[in-house]
């Protein structure tokens, strides 16, 4: 099947008021899981869930490295097993096209040589991974190396968007690096327009 990019609209703060809205469900579908795949799900996963749902946003902040690379991996189950799974997927789904991960550039100078350090550094963000831990140090990490979870909020949207534009007419969407650049714009446009965040993972 191989690994692909996926684009969806989120809400203005990317995915975190989704997630703290649906914990008791997501606890709810997670318990018989845990019970039946102990050895699947990371110690501790359930009693951070229930530790948002007494706390809330207050829950994010941690001195602890191991518990925000817990809460890194109950955010990405949320949004991509649970959501998915479930059929309660928290975003608009506005993949233009399923490209494959590998045929993205790794660097937008390698496809646009001219594009801004701005433009260079928000298009590695949309790739990298995204954590809503507060934690100092703390940088996201996959679980497997594969899946990625990443943001860009409305106005950081608006401000790829114009790095972007100027350049629209010179991608190729049949060269594949210079089609996943194109698939970024056209995905931006759509979150522009719907002054929505813009959320990519990576599966």
């Amino acid at each position: 099947m191989g690994t692909y990019v996926h684009y969806s609209l989120g809400d203005a703060d990317g995915v975190k008021t989704s997630f703290l809205a649906d914990l008791g469900v997501l606890l709810a579908w997670l318990d018989p899981r845990i019970a039946e795949y102990p050895d699947e799900f990371p110690t501790g996963m359930r009693e951070k869930i229930l530790d948002f749902m007494q706390r809330g946003e207050a829950a994010f902040l941690t001195a602890s490295r191991d518990e925000a690379r817990l809460i890194d991996l109950i955010v990405d189950e949320y949004y991509w097993n649970f959501s998915f799974d479930s059929h309660r997927h928290p975003a608009i789904d506005i993949t233009p096209s399923m490209h494959k991960w590998y045929r993205y550039a790794s660097e937008l100078s390698d496809v646009l040589p001219a594009a801004s350090a701005v433009a260079c550094g928000y298009y590695r963000a949309l790739f990298r991974g995204c954590s809503l831990v507060e934690c100092d140090g703390h940088v996201y990490q996959s679980q497997d190396d594969v899946f990625h979870l990443s943001w860009l909020l409305p106005a950081q949207v608006v401000a790829l968007l114009a790095e972007l534009e100027p350049f629209e007419s010179e991608l190729d969407d049949r060269q594949d690096d210079q089609a996943g650049v194109l698939w970024v714009l056209v995905s931006l446009q759509e979150a522009k327009r719907a002054g929505a965040s813009l959320i990519v993972a990576i599966a």
